[in-house]
């Protein structure tokens, strides 16, 4: 027993010395752990900052209740100006709303029309303009609009009664008998008659306090008229929205095995062999370099085109937008593997450290879940990934269908981050660890 209890103790040692493995099975799970716990859990889970563009065309104080809530609440940020063309702020209307949907600028727009509540009315109604991009994050904006409606029926449904009491006996006899009837109520329970015959003044109660005990027929106090702009073409929205993210993650893996491979060359001696023939390590690591981005460039196409026979995506319409997002996320995607083969002493250093990186980048650049689900902090930092920008460009390119300038933001910046990433790396070569 006492050599087995030894033996085990010579694999810890072990394990404790090789640093890759520790990192593997301690750190990766620590901080993966506390993206999702920062997503999902605690008090403050769901969605944050999504964007909704806003137009208020009425005076009624239920539409300013509305807006006052909606203004209040995390999940949504309002959007009720843009920058024109002259670049002067500017008041949303219905049709500029719509188009900053349209071009992407917010995630859906909505609208409050002028009769929202008037003399006539039975309920509220609204228009809801949207952009399904992103399909968990467009099912929230819908709850929250909708509850944020039913959180004012407390104040409509009295509104209502009195409306239609001075439409049928008059505005002199159904005034009169509203204000009968608000005496009595306030002498039988107590009720300031204020509150009665001015609804708009009373408190709101917490929709979740009422909503499962919510009878149906209150779903015709409120109208909320959805219209689709955007993807109403897509033949499958799910598989759209969800290959590009994979694929890049994919794509990650493979071309960070494939530049450690210098490793492996140096140790089997290849790398000496080249170096003895007319050939420098500039051009080693230029070749390594266009191999991967080649590389990198048909297994994004190839991941597509399964997705095509497969899910039915439509990749051809706009293939030669996509072919230029593949490429600049391909040549991202390398510049990221030969800075971990600059900056690793070995194979399983650069192993390690790639599997974190990745599966940190796929998880806060939206290949798993919605960025719009993440705290505010950690939505900047999505941002800084490749994942995130790649993304961004195959929706565009797939989901709305965009031409060359929509795209040359993504383009840029996916080849400014291999630019700076590429510096970076060729200053550690020349340090010469490698080779």
């Amino acid at each position: 027993m006492k050599q087995i209890l030894r033996l085990v103790v010579k694999e810890y040692r072990l394990f404790i010395a090789d640093k890759v493995a520790l990192g593997l099975t301690f750190i990766v799970p620590v901080i993966l752990t506390a993206i999702f716990g920062a997503v999902f859990g605690g008090t403050s889970a769901g969605p944050r900052g999504i964007r909704l563009a806003f137009v208020n065309e009425s005076s009624s104080p239920i539409a300013t209740s509305i807006e006052e809530a909606l203004d209040t609440t995390k999940a949504v940020r309002l959007l009720k100006t843009f920058r024109g063309e002259n670049t002067i702020e500017q008041k949303f209307d219905s049709l500029s709303a719509k188009e900053y949907v349209q071009k992407g600028s917010a995630s859906a727009a909505l609208i409050i029309p002028a009769d929202i509540f008037s003399d006539t009315s039975l309920g509220l109604k609204v228009k809801f303009f949207y952009d399904p991009k992103n399909d968990i994050e467009m099912q929230m904006l819908k709850g929250i609009v909708q509850r944020t409606m039913y959180s004012q029926l407390g104040n409509l449904f009295p509104q209502m009664m009195q409306k239609q009491t001075e439409k049928f006996l008059g505005a002199d006899s159904g005034g009169l008998f509203n204000r009968e009837m608000a005496l009595l109520i306030s002498e039988y329970f107590e009720v300031d008659t204020n509150l009665i015959l001015h609804p708009n003044l009373m408190a709101w109660r917490d929709s979740s306090e009422t909503t499962s005990d919510r009878p149906d027929f209150f779903a015709d106090l409120i109208r909320i008229d959805e219209t689709q702009l955007v993807g109403q073409k897509v033949t499958n929205p799910w598989a759209t929205r969800s290959v590009g993210g994979w694929a890049m993650m994919f794509l990650l893996f493979t071309l960070t095995g494939s530049a450690t491979s210098l490793f492996d060359e140096k140790k089997s001696g290849v790398v000496l062999r080249l170096l003895a023939s007319p050939i420098s390590r500039i051009q080693i690591l230029w070749s390594k370099y266009l191999f991967n981005v080649s590389l990198g460039v048909v297994q994004l196409v190839f991941l597509f085109i399964v997705g095509w026979l497969m899910f039915d995506i439509n990749v051809f319409p706009n293939f030669f937008n996509l072919l230029l997002i593949i490429t600049a996320a391909a040549i991202a995607c390398t510049a990221f593997g030969m800075m971990l083969a600059a900056f690793c002493r070995t194979t399983q250093q650069a192993s390690g450290w790639g599997t974190l990186l990745i599966l940190s980048m796929s998880s806060i650049g939206g290949a798993w879940f919605p960025v719009s689900f993440m705290p505010e902090y950690i939505q900047f930092f999505s941002k800084l990934t490749i994942i995130y920008w790649s993304m961004d460009g195959f929706l565009e390119v797939l989901w709305r269908g965009v031409g060359i300038l929509s795209i040359l933001p993504n383009i840029g910046i996916l080849l400014g981050i291999a630019a700076l990433v590429n510096v970076v790396s060729v200053i550690q070569f020349k340090k010469g660890h490698v080779f």
